[in-house]
């Protein structure tokens, strides 16, 4: 497995993590909604008692879906920044971290480490290569693996 593809599952794990945070929001509004806010005033009533069960069945469902994706996201990026401490140059560790997990532009991060604008784009590429040189020898198995 190549850099890329650990650094793509990242980045698809980062929007996982944003739709169950959405999803975590949604379901505690409509909690809310259907039970009294905390200040005495109630915000509605319903007749249906499954109504709010319902509700707070799916918040706490997506509070799990939120902390498994968490975790996983957490697995990921552990082993890769795991990964980037054994690149010879500390600059091509704190090129891949800037652009591939704080998600800066090549060109800021050239000059945020004291480098010319086109030396993040050269740079990058033989960071990668030094990088999959490392993970050459990894199966899929050596991988993190979403938990369910």
């Amino acid at each position: 497995m190549t850099a890329i593809e650990i650094f793509k599952r990242i980045e698809a794990s980062e929007r996982n993590i944003n739709t169950a945070a959405r999803k975590v929001e949604l379901y505690k509004c409509m909690a809310e909604r259907i039970t009294s806010s905390l200040e005495g005033e109630v915000v509605s009533r319903s007749r249906n008692v499954h109504s709010f069960e319902d509700s707070i069945l799916r918040l706490s469902e997506a509070k799990d879906e939120l902390r498994i994706a968490s975790d996983y996201y957490s697995a990921l990026v552990d082993f890769i920044t795991g990964k980037m401490n054994g690149l010879e140059e500390q600059d091509d560790e704190d090129l891949l971290t800037y652009h591939h997990l704080q998600h800066m532009p090549l060109n800021e991060i050239s000059i945020k480490l004291h480098h010319s604008r086109t030396w993040g784009y050269r740079r990058h590429d033989i960071a990668l290569k030094n990088l999959d040189t490392l993970l050459n020898d990894l199966t899929e198995a050596d991988i993190p693996t979403k938990m369910c």
